[in-house]
């Protein structure tokens, strides 16, 4: 769906055109918190970013469109980086941070900071749950959730996140009660039994889908 057809969408529970202008902040932000909550598989990076590290530091802003999880990590000679479950962990290898290599082999995030150790003048590639595209534009499409899902979640998340507002702004208010928004949440990501399946079990049996048997593949 476009940002446009969303809008619509939402007049058809909102109607009140005076708060339309909210409209794209409001779906952009119910976006973004679906994409926090649940790992999508379209913001799963196939292609690293890179970051650059010099012996003059430890720790680094991640990358701009870092949303979450690190889940692999090389350096510069494409060799194996471990990722720390904890970013204290790497104090716990050089609690001064002074000790200096030739390639990074260790790294943690906490907070947006990206530790690295040791330090090191390289080139780090990391691949990482990336942040959604913002709809910004009328035709700007909603990417990281099919497009079966797109309103079922969307739509529902956004009511619900803004529903005191709505009912202390809007003189035509969403009739149905929050409950009522929370339900069609859940169903629309854990589906229903005479519905289609929710989003979550279609993700889950496309991981399924492309899984050929054997071991899990080293991250």
């Amino acid at each position: 769906m476009t940002l446009e057809e969303l809008m619509a969408e939402i007049s058809t529970v909102v109607r009140d055109d005076s708060l339309a202008d909210k409209f794209p902040g409001w779906i952009n932000n119910a976006i973004s918190e679906l994409a926090a909550d649940y790992d999508l598989p379209a913001l799963r990076l196939i292609e690293p970013v890179p970051l650059e590290v010099t012996e003059n530091s430890w720790i680094y802003d991640v990358p701009d469109s870092y949303q979450k999880r690190l889940f692999r990590a090389r350096n510069g000679g494409y060799g194996r980086v471990q990722i720390a479950r904890y970013l204290d962990d790497l104090h716990r290898k050089d609690i001064a941070h002074t000790q200096v290599g030739e390639k990074v082999t260790s790294v943690g995030v906490r907070d947006r900071k990206i530790g690295v150790f040791p330090k090191a003048n390289d080139t780090l590639y990391l691949w990482f749950y990336e942040k959604p595209t913002p709809l910004k534009s009328p035709e700007d499409k909603v990417t990281c959730i099919p497009e079966e899902y797109q309103a079922r979640v969307i739509i529902p998340k956004m009511v619900v996140k803004n529903f005191t507002l709505l009912q202390d702004l809007v003189i035509d208010a969403p009739h149905q009660s929050i409950a009522f928004w929370q339900a069609e949440l859940r169903a629309g990501l854990n589906g229903r039994l005479q519905d289609q399946i929710g989003l979550l079990t279609y993700l889950a049996l496309e991981r399924g889908v492309r899984r050929h048997g054997g071991r899990d593949p080293l991250p």
